[in-house]
């Protein structure tokens, strides 16, 4: 494969493993709130935590994340993907340790803290990695794979329910994902390497656009409540299902089969987004995020036969999306991919914060219907702060702005910035 850098043939096997480092460092990012909120019902009975505490808790991890995601940004672009890659792990596997001896909500929220920090460098670590190593014609994939991490990582914390919580416990449950995290920390250090000083992106390379400020702030913003619907899903779609009259093992088969939906989609998007290079980016996150609200309308309902359909296009549409954003703003910066991913993940972070915070508390004081619903005008409001992030890209690039429609090969200018 060619190298982004200077066009020399990067061996296939060399792309292949920056593409699962990737995965596996941003699995370790997300892995302890997801893990935790797959386990919520036995957490919640153990260490006697309501659902504003436990949505309060939650939202530890990725408030960190959000606060310090520019300045780890800046960090790894500094220091490279590997050395990335290995800062996040230990982080992510301290976490997850302080997770499983916690004996009280304060100790809880203290190990996801430290799991912000990780997951504040995993993420531009990963996209920086991809950036170095994976050609213009596989970013879209790329990213789908690696975004993919995020469905793993709740797949996971959906299979330990039943397979490890419902028969030794959940703290067992989690000292298998510090098992997991050391054993991905130790390949990833065997197997990775940094691109730097052989095949590093030049400063402001050609294929660099850039967006304007005003159009990465709105995006940001799009970003932002697209996250906030989301992440609810993965922190409290085993507790709703529950709550609804499914049985916990039942529910933790059911997050696990929309974590396989999630992680195909993330990937088919992608794939996609390759194969039509022509076609906006941003128009398909903002349709799915639209599917995506009508999912959340359909969980609002309670009803199990419309939880299940809703639960499904939740993930495989509300929550599909965040591979084509990445892949939609470093295409244009692939120089500064780790600073670019600190400031676009700012809003996604704290979006996946106060989610399940405002979700919880919603739920505590009102019903998971009206906090359902919530997340279906959240995710309605991203859908349409995309189309506004777009039209500001596009005027400030010279391109119309109104009366556009999908264009072929042939007809030229809009390709040069198809956003």
């Amino acid at each position: 494969m060619a190298d982004p850098a200077d066009g020399a043939v990067q061996p296939r096997a060399v792309t292949i493993r920056a593409v699962l480092q990737a995965v596996a460092v941003s699995v370790l990012g997300v892995l302890p709130a997801f893990l935790t909120g797959a386990l919520a019902v036995q957490i919640r009975a153990d260490l006697d935590v309501g659902l504003g505490m436990f949505g309060f808790a939650a939202a530890t991890l990725f408030g960190v994340s959000g606060l310090l995601a520019r300045p780890g940004g800046r960090l790894v672009q500094r220091l490279g993907a590997r050395k990335g890659t290995a800062l996040a792990a230990v982080l992510s596997i301290l976490s997850l340790t302080a997770v499983g001896l916690a004996q009280s909500p304060v100790w809880l929220m203290a190990g996801l803290a430290i799991g912000g920090l990780g997951n504040a460098v995993a993420q531009p670590s990963a996209n920086l990695g991809i950036s170095e190593f994976v050609t213009e014609q596989r970013l879209g994939v790329a990213f789908g794979i690696k975004q993919s991490s995020i469905p793993a990582a709740t797949l996971l914390g959906g299979l330990a329910v039943p397979g490890i919580a419902l028969v030794f416990g959940w703290r067992w449950a989690v000292a298998a994902a510090v098992a997991l995290a050391i054993a991905l920390l130790i390949w990833s250090q065997v197997t990775g390497r940094d691109a730097r000083g052989t095949a590093r992106p030049p400063e402001g390379g050609p294929g660099d656009k850039g967006l304007p400020r005003g159009g990465l702030v709105v995006l940001t913003l799009g970003g932002f409540l697209g996250s906030a619907a989301a992440t609810s899903t993965g922190v409290f779609l085993v507790d709703s299902a529950v709550s609804s009259g499914v049985s916990p093992g039942t529910a933790g088969f059911l997050f696990a089969a929309c974590s396989v939906l999630g992680l195909v989609s993330r990937v088919g998007f992608g794939w996609l987004a390759d194969r039509h290079a022509d076609r906006s980016r941003y128009l398909f996150i903002a349709n799915l995020l639209a599917g995506g609200a009508v999912g959340y309308g359909l969980l609002a309902t309670g009803s199990i036969p419309l939880l299940v359909v809703g639960s499904l296009m939740a993930y495989g549409m509300g929550w599909a999306w965040t591979g084509l954003f990445h892949f939609a703003v470093i295409k244009d910066n692939r120089a500064a991919a780790a600073s670019v991913t600190g400031f676009v993940q700012t809003g996604l972070s704290l979006g996946a914060a106060s989610g399940p915070l405002v979700f919880g508390i919603v739920a505590q004081t009102a019903s998971y219907t009206a906090a359902w619903t919530t997340a279906a005008v959240l995710s309605l409001l991203a859908a349409v702060t995309i189309r506004i992030s777009r039209r500001m890209v596009r005027k400030s690039r010279g391109l119309p702005v109104a009366g556009l429609r999908w264009r072929t090969p042939t007809e030229g200018a809009d390709l040069q910035a198809p956003t």
